[in-house]
């Protein structure tokens, strides 16, 4: 019988830091669903993204967009970005940054992808500012459509597996 690994969300984030919980927040949403709430793990991502199966980092960033903005990128996407100086994360040192080291340290890219929201409001406080609190249920979605997606490319490439050896 073939088996579908389920997909690791790393949800990033503070939730006693404003909008930088919204992430925490929305993976709080997902059921069913390995969810890994790392909170700032800087460097420590590393050893969360050495799974299995397929990663979904969620994050808040400040890339200067319209807070509330949802934005998807995959890892080599984001870790481009990363290297480009682009700011992708609320963080110092943030996941762009987690995957360029891994891959200075021979590490290979996890299968995956990243879905942030644009924060604007980070200072002491368990409160979302009101345009990252209204775009809390479209992150949830887009959270959601990325482990669907992630999901499904792992069974179509388990199906074409077992239709090439007979299974």
């Amino acid at each position: 019988m073939i088996s579908v690994s389920r997909v690791r969300v790393i949800a990033l984030g503070n939730r006693h830091a404003s909008d930088d919980g919204a992430a925490l927040r929305a993976a709080d949403a997902l059921e069913g669903q390995q969810v890994v709430p790392a909170g700032r793990p800087g460097a420590g991502l590393l050893d969360l993204l050495a799974a299995e199966g397929p990663i979904v980092l969620v994050d808040v960033i400040r890339s200067g967009a319209a807070p509330g903005s949802i934005v998807q990128l995959s890892l080599s996407e984001l870790a481009r970005a990363a290297v480009s100086g682009a700011p992708v994360s609320s963080h110092g040192f943030g996941a762009g940054e987690a995957l360029e080291l891994g891959h200075a340290l021979g590490r290979p890219l996890p299968d995956g992808c990243f879905v942030g929201i644009e924060g604007s409001r980070f200072e002491p406080g368990d409160r979302l500012s009101p345009p990252v609190e209204a775009a809390l249920p479209a992150l949830v979605a887009a959270l959601r459509e990325a482990v669907r997606k992630a999901t499904g490319g792992i069974a179509e490439e388990l199906r074409g597996a077992a239709g090439r050896y007979g299974a």
